[in-house]
């Protein structure tokens, strides 16, 4: 069985405006409210090609399929997603990987108030 997940990983690649940002925050925490999740913290780097990667921690941890669905359900990459879905199916615990540069800078831009 696959270790619970306590962080999705989301790769958009494209650049929005900020205010683009803060509707994806709200989007986030509902999507996830829809499947009993909570959004802890949401953190945003830069990609190494482009856009951005979020890094969603939840609570409670969830199982490898629901945590690959939600991040479908919240916009990640399809082809990402397909991979992460062949990766859980093989078994292989280390299912949800992004790509970051050695100098990547993560900013915080949602933290849960509870």
């Amino acid at each position: 069985m696959l270790d619970e997940e306590r962080t999705l990983k989301i790769d958009k690649d494209c650049f929005v405006d900020p205010d683009w940002i803060q509707d994806y925050v709200r989007m986030t925490i509902a999507t996830c409210r829809l499947k009993r999740v909570r959004v802890v913290r949401i953190c945003m780097s830069r990609s190494r090609r482009k856009g951005f990667h979020f890094y969603i921690d939840i609570a409670p941890p969830v199982e490898a399929e629901l945590g690959n669905r939600l991040q479908w359900l919240l916009g990640d990459d399809c082809r990402r997603v397909d991979r992460n879905r062949a990766r859980i199916r093989s078994g292989l615990d280390e299912w949800n990987k992004l790509f970051e540069t050695a100098r990547s800078r993560f900013r915080t831009i949602y933290r849960s108030r509870r």
